[in-house]
């Protein structure tokens, strides 16, 4: 299981909680790491994840903007994670969207 950033920032939005949850069920995730919430925009919900070096990083929007940092023990696997969780029962009423930081 991903250890968690840490304890003093452990609040998650109601859509990137259901993000973590089915984060939470694949291996070669080394750190799953939610960032502060950005309260000001309420609307469709979306997700969009953006490749990295390290990994993954979620977009989250719906009730509120949330980033979440995703460490990959190889990033390679991203792509794949992403088109898992693209099917995954619980995130299929979500719009999503996919970008690369050059590297």
């Amino acid at each position: 299981m991903p250890r968690p950033r840490g304890s003093d920032h452990t609040t998650l939005t109601e859509t990137a909680e259901i993000l973590v949850h089915e984060l939470k069920k694949h291996s070669g995730i080394k750190m799953i790491a939610p960032g502060i919430i950005d309260a000001k925009r309420s609307g469709k919900r979306h997700i969009t994840a953006v490749y990295t070096a390290a990994g993954i990083h979620f977009i989250v929007s719906g009730t509120g903007v949330q980033k979440i940092a995703v460490h990959l023990t190889d990033a390679s696997l991203g792509p794949t994670i992403v088109a898992k969780l693209q099917n995954a029962k619980a995130l299929k009423q979500f719009a999503w969207g996919e970008r690369r930081i050059n590297q």
